[in-house]
């Protein structure tokens, strides 16, 4: 063969390959993880039930901000941030999210803060904080807290980002079983036991440990109610599986579990065993994870969900002078809350999130403490080989009723909306709006 035709060969077969490794960068992701303490240093009031009289003492286990960060082949950048905290409102996720977007060019459609929504966690400055019996001094000290905590978020986004590295995406389905639906008749009602996770290994390394595990059980994280900081069970389930993977962080996310309780309950060893459950759930699946493609699309909007019904402001002022402490609380709030916009709210404004990795699996985000129906519909309303729904996530102002809940009430579908500081209970209609919003940015 000539040096012509041997040239010829060469630069065809070189095109021939052009295709593969275009492909193969299609695929290849980015990821890095941080982990920053949020524990508070001085005894400090917990937030999550309203009966207590004192701050904490002492801790069990630290409590943490973790972070995941990943960049897709199109260079887009998506962060999901795990909290151990009861709540958290939108003006918080807003400035955080803002001090990122600044920094690293990362819109708001692509952050996603989740709450491990752990009764053992710091009082934050947001409307679940008002139904405490707090002292102006007390106040203080959690508005002084507030801003550590923010910094202490954003310090953990910046180390994922700052932290990215070429990797391999992971995903699966594991199970869990000590989650048990709350309302009557007790235990009857349905629940979820899926557990989504989400492994990142580094290229570089090459290791079969991972870089950072997210994963995600839908059950209140209140097997506590003590007087010292805990994560709960999704404390102890990070921590146990950080512990078996050095050098790895593990990021928890409560699913549609606002109607779920672990039982029985009330017990520290309870705690430990349910997050041990927990994480060997997770162990079960790793290694039959099944990779996951780039690039990633991101959706973002919010949706105005109406109250059934909103008191005067005439109403409110009675309350606030002869109701009960909880009802004179949300008065006030109310109150202080229609002198600045005017009038007393009529509805609110309810974040929806998606993230759809091509059509192996969709990642949504519903703020509040949303029930099981939820996932039950909305994984068989949406595409993708795979579902993923996180609740209380980017903004937690109340619970999200089903239908179903909203109509029989109780405490999910009507009492509860008094230590959310919300004028009334939802008004009917909100489970189709969320729903069909959701299966919209799904599609787009």
């Amino acid at each position: 063969m000539s040096r012509r035709s041997c040239l010829n060969a060469l630069l065809l077969v070189m095109l021939m390959t052009i295709p593969t490794f275009a492909d193969e960068a299609k695929n290849q992701w980015k990821a890095g993880f941080g982990k920053v303490v949020i524990t508070p240093d001085e005894p400090q009031w917990l937030n999550g039930y309203g009966g207590r009289t004192e701050p904490s003492d002492g801790k069990i286990h630290d409590l943490f901000a973790r972070a995941a960060a990943f960049r897709d082949a199109n260079d887009t950048t998506i962060v999901m941030v795990a909290l151990d905290v009861v709540s958290i409102s939108t003006a918080i996720t807003d400035r955080i999210s803002a001090a990122v977007e600044k920094s690293h060019n990362v819109p708001r459609a692509n952050i996603m803060f989740a709450c491990s929504h752990t009764h053992c966690g710091p009082a934050l400055d947001d409307r679940l904080s008002h139904m405490l019996k707090m002292d102006e001094a007390a106040w203080a000290q959690v508005r002084k807290y507030q801003k550590i905590f923010d910094a202490k978020v954003t310090k953990a986004i910046q180390l994922a980002i700052d932290n990215l590295e070429p990797a391999i995406l992971k995903h699966g389905t594991g199970q869990c079983g000590f989650a048990s639906n709350r309302r009557a008749p007790l235990g009857e009602g349905p629940v979820d036991h899926t557990v989504p996770v989400l492994a990142a290994y580094s290229v570089k390394s090459d290791s079969k440990t991972p870089m950072g595990i997210i994963f995600g059980y839908a059950c209140h994280n209140t097997t506590l109610g003590i007087q010292q900081w805990c994560g709960d069970y999704a404390g102890f389930a990070a921590i146990d599986l950080e512990e078996h993977h050095p050098g790895s962080v593990a990021l928890f996310f409560t699913g549609c579990g606002a109607d779920s309780n672990p039982l029985p309950r009330r017990k520290i060893e309870l705690a430990q065993m349910y997050g041990r459950m927990l994480s060997l759930g997770v162990e079960a699946v790793l290694p039959s994870l099944t990779e996951l493609k780039s690039p990633v699309q991101t959706n973002w909007t919010t949706i105005d969900l109406p109250f059934e019904s909103v008191p005067t402001e005439e109403e409110l002022k009675a309350t606030a002078e002869t109701g009960s402490f909880y009802l004179q609380q949300r008065a006030k709030y109310l109150l202080n809350e229609a002198k600045e916009l005017g009038k007393v709210r009529e509805d609110y404004s309810y974040p929806i999130q998606v993230w759809r990795f091509g059509d192996e699996l969709t990642w949504v985000a519903l703020g509040g403490e949303v029930v099981v129906d939820y996932v039950i519909r909305l994984k068989a309303t949406l595409p993708g080989k795979a579902v993923w729904v996180t609740g209380y996530a980017n903004d937690v102002m109340a619970y999200i009723p089903s239908e179903r809940v909203l109509t029989e009430g109780g405490y999910e579908g009507d009492r509860s909306m008094v230590y959310y500081q919300q004028p009334s209970k939802w008004r009917a209609g909100l489970e189709d709006r969320i729903v069909e919003t959701t299966a919209e940015l799904a599609g787009k």
